[in-house]
């Protein structure tokens, strides 16, 4: 290994200062993940999908405690998408869901890796009697990702750059705890973020433990074999990881090549392979016991909205991928949360979900600095850098092998990119560093640099909580959907008015909120609802209309139709539906010269339609003009003739009382 570089102690106040700042942020992970709804579609931490293979696991079997329902186990073809969407449950509500599940021969499995149950839930369960929710497991998993980040980033500033403030460190672990996409991550902590968030733990011990080994001559063979333990439950969290494996063999290379000074490299290559090695072997037999392959996790027989028993990686999504993660700019909204996700870009043949991707550089652009990385072993002289440049290899061949795999799934999510984005947060702290230390003759060049760092990092920040907030009230607003469906209105009001703060442009969201303020009695506030729709996009009435209208119809909200239709009208003045409609509502309301110009200009636009002309009958024969509406009635008769409703109107316009005018 190479000589170490100059270092430096810290003194307590710099200590203090990155321990605070560390707190906080671990703060921050709890304050947003708690502050969420963690077992989605299941009732209690006892449902969550971790806890029922943790109670199966204590049981002696590999597969969950939960019996397969009878009808699912029924179907001819139970991976069917459409076919098992009765069982399966709404992703979000319902109780009980079983979607994202794998099913085999009559038993439920995990999909998602089995790491976190070895490492937290059970240990978990087993020492405190209670189970752990998912939220929790998240929270505790970023947290110790972001502890071993900060090390590291302490590690690198004090060995090899102790010039830069103190202050810069703690920027540098700010901008990897907050500005890495990690609070998007957080705006929904369930079980798909489970196993991304240990991994991300996994994986930055492992670089924390390989630092170690290119740095200190003690225990080094030990080191390497805790880094591919790590390493190897990484990968059994998040089997994508596999291909990152060979950075364990940056030690064992550095040895190598400086084998006359560093002793032998064989113990070293023992120690990279034979614990990973281990875990593999182990999670093959896992798979081999539950679907007789070594290499099948499960995602063949998932339970899920789209068929899995196809191959999901292709060349194909590759570029449409690397651009939503990196380039895609977000669309400006003039209200918050300001930043929207991109357009969507036409889709890749057999491109699935877009889920939220955080395109990295417009929403975090601090991490350009990873561009100036190779400036931080350069800056150090032979051989002192040798360390530094083989851990920056490491973690550049880290980052563009888990940024690969992930570019070629065939779906895209701000979770998966967990899996890159630290670690390129690690290269760019480096490269800033690098940087700062380059200007260190330059006072002027080196005020600028650190202002221009300081715009980005606080750039960063901002998409980040502002992505964040926009993916949190999508969250909700699903979730507010699915509250609605199920008729759980006391529930689906609340959740529907949280991420209407954090969407108040989102016309969709505000009338499904409408909907339930309707359905729940509240017909002040559901009017006041609608007006503001109306107002903030009056464009969209005639699809309001259209979606909506039925839920003031049907529980006779015509002053809300008249507003809504009024609207609709003047956005599409040539539809005779929508004049015909408003015709209908102004007669109901007893507004004979209005409902009678609309129905006149329905009937101008569509001739000879028998509904507007039963609608204009009624009317004229509601307001006392018996001529008039036996004229229109007999219209109507004849443009269709075997109406037999028509018939009967028209033989009992000498009724003393006027019907009701179009009640439905």
């Amino acid at each position: 290994m190479g000589k170490p570089g100059t270092s430096s102690s810290p003194g307590w106040w710099q200590t203090a200062v990155l321990a605070a700042l560390c707190s906080g942020v671990i703060a921050l992970y709890a304050l947003l993940a708690g502050s969420r709804v963690s077992e989605l579609g299941n009732p209690t931490a006892k449902e969550a999908y971790y806890n029922l293979l943790v109670d199966g696991l204590r049981s002696g079997q590999l597969n969950l405690a939960r019996a397969a329902p009878d009808g699912l186990t029924a179907l001819a073809d139970p991976y069917d998408p459409q076919a098992n969407l009765a069982f399966r449950g709404y992703i979000y509500e319902g109780g009980n869901r079983l979607h994202d599940l794998t099913y085999y021969r009559g038993k439920l499995y995990l999909y998602f890796g089995i790491t976190p149950a070895l490492l937290l839930f059970w240990p978990y369960a087993a020492v405190t009697g209670h189970y752990l929710e998912h939220s929790q497991a998240v929270t505790i998993f970023v947290s110790v990702g972001f502890l071993a980040g900060a090390w590291l980033l302490w590690s690198i500033r004090r060995r090899y750059f102790p010039q830069i403030p103190v202050l810069a460190v703690a920027a540098a672990a700010a901008a990897l705890g907050l500005a890495s996409g990690i609070p998007v991550m957080l705006s929904r902590p369930d079980v798909w973020e489970v196993p991304i968030s240990c991994g991300y733990a996994l994986v930055m011990l492992t670089l924390a433990a390989l630092w170690r080994v290119l740095h200190e001559a003690r225990h080094r063979t030990w080191t390497l074999a805790g880094a591919s333990l790590a390493y190897g439950l990484a990968v059994g969290a998040r089997p994508s990881l596999l291909f990152g494996s060979v950075i364990l063999l940056v030690p064992v290379w550095l040895a190598w090549s400086q084998r006359r000074e560093t002793g032998d490299w064989r113990r070293l290559l023992s120690a990279a392979v034979l614990p990973l090695g281990a875990v593999g072997l182990g999670l093959a037999t896992y798979n081999y016991l539950r679907f007789g392959s070594p290499g099948e996790f499960g995602q063949t027989f998932q339970l899920a909205g789209d068929r899995q028993d196809i191959n999901h990686f292709g060349l194909g999504y590759l570029w449409f991928n690397l651009r939503a993660y990196f380039f895609a700019l977000p669309r400006w909204s003039g209200s918050f949360p300001f930043l929207l996700p991109p357009d969507p870009a036409a889709l890749p043949p057999g491109h699935g979900e877009v889920d939220h991707p955080f395109a990295l550089l417009t929403h975090a652009p601090i991490a350009l600095f990873a561009l100036a990385a190779p400036l931080a072993w350069r800056s150090r002289s032979e051989p002192a850098g040798h360390g530094l440049r083989a851990f920056l290899v490491a973690a550049g061949g880290l980052f563009l092998s888990s940024a690969l795999v992930i570019g070629l799934f065939y779906c895209a999510s701000a979770r998966y990119e967990i899996e890159f984005t630290p670690v390129l947060f690690l290269l760019a702290a480096a490269g800033g560093f690098a940087l700062d230390h380059a200007l260190a003759g330059r006072p002027a060049g080196r005020v600028v640099f650190r202002a221009a760092a300081a715009i980005l990092l606080l750039a960063s920040f901002a998409g980040n909580f502002l992505a964040a907030a926009e993916y949190r009230g999508t969250t909700d607003y699903r979730r507010g959907q699915a509250l609605l469906y199920y008729q759980r209105l006391d529930e689906a009001v609340p959740v529907l008015e949280a991420a209407l703060k954090l969407q108040p442009a989102n016309t969709p969201l505000r009338m499904d909120l409408t909907a339930a303020l309707v359905l729940s009695g509240r017909s002040d506030a559901a009017s006041t609802q609608l007006a503001e729709a109306l107002r903030r996009d009056p464009a969209k009435a005639p699809w309001i209309h259209e979606n909506y209208g039925a839920v003031f119809l049907q529980n006779r909200r015509d002053r809300d139709l008249e507003v809504l239709l009024q609207a609709a009208v003047a956005a599409r003045p040539l539809s005779p539906q929508l004049h015909y409609e408003y015709g209908v509502v102004l007669g109901r309301l007893g507004r004979e010269q209005d409902a009678t110009m609309h129905l006149l200009e329905a009937l101008r636009l569509q001739p000879e339609n028998p509904s507007i002309l039963t609608a204009l009958g009624l009317l004229a024969q509601r307001f006392q003009h018996p001529a008039a509406a036996r004229s229109y009635l007999e219209r109507a008769l004849r443009a269709e003739p075997g109406n037999a409703t028509i018939r009967d109107l028209l033989q009992r316009l000498d009724a003393t009382s006027p019907p009701p005018f179009l009640q439905r």
